[in-house]
């Protein structure tokens, strides 16, 4: 396997496949405060039902794009396969907080991507108000999960995905748990992508 840096740079190329990170808006809002909604959001955790992501949040586009260079088509994972990153001025943010409800894959976690073509996928992210002026943000995982990094404050943060997926055949399932499907010929690969750099600001 070789790779070499694209000349984007938030891009890098792997054995013909390009791998991006994508950020369309670098100047994120941070959400307004809602006290009101944050302990309705601190009701909902002690509910059988976890929601997604804390309140008040604001969506935003954080994502990975990759293009197929190659001559052949290739078939990519996107269950479970991103692992984030992200850097403050002080050093790496930890992952905190979180939770996993696994969920099966499905077909259209597994797109086909032909010679000459991209495809992007975007987990639902969102920017969240904790408490006086810290923030975090919080990413699907693409198993029914949700991580996030916190705390966070204004300022500048540099973000990245890691493409990690060793198995090149997957099973996907359809709303029986009796329909399933083999996906096999995946590209299997560990691919950390550039940094990007976004700043968080006051809407």
């Amino acid at each position: 396997m070789s790779s070499e840096q694209s000349s984007d740079s938030n891009a890098v190329e792997v054995d013909g496949i390009r791998f991006e990170t994508v950020v369309p808006e670098r100047v994120l809002s941070i959400p307004k405060k809602n006290v009101v909604q944050k302990l309705l959001y601190v009701l909902q955790c002690l509910s059988p039902t976890l929601p997604q992501h804390p309140y008040p949040s604001v969506s935003v586009q954080i994502g990975l794009r990759i293009t197929n260079n190659t001559s052949t088509p290739l078939r990519f994972s996107f269950y479970f396969t991103l692992s984030p990153e992200l850097i403050g001025v002080d050093g790496q943010i930890p992952l905190e907080g979180g939770w996993f409800s696994t969920t099966a894959p499905i077909e259209s976690d597994f797109p086909s991507i032909m010679a000459g073509e991209s495809a992007t996928f975007f987990p639902d992210a969102r920017i969240f108000w904790l408490w006086g002026n810290q923030f975090g943000l919080s990413l699907a995982t693409g198993n029914g999960g949700t991580v996030s990094f916190q705390p966070l404050k204004l300022g500048t943060y540099q973000f990245r995905f890691t493409y990690n997926n060793p198995n090149s055949v997957e099973t996907s399932y359809g709303s029986a748990s009796t329909d399933k499907t083999l996906i096999e010929e995946l590209w299997t690969g560990h691919v950390p992508t550039p940094f990007v750099e976004f700043c968080l600001v006051k809407s």
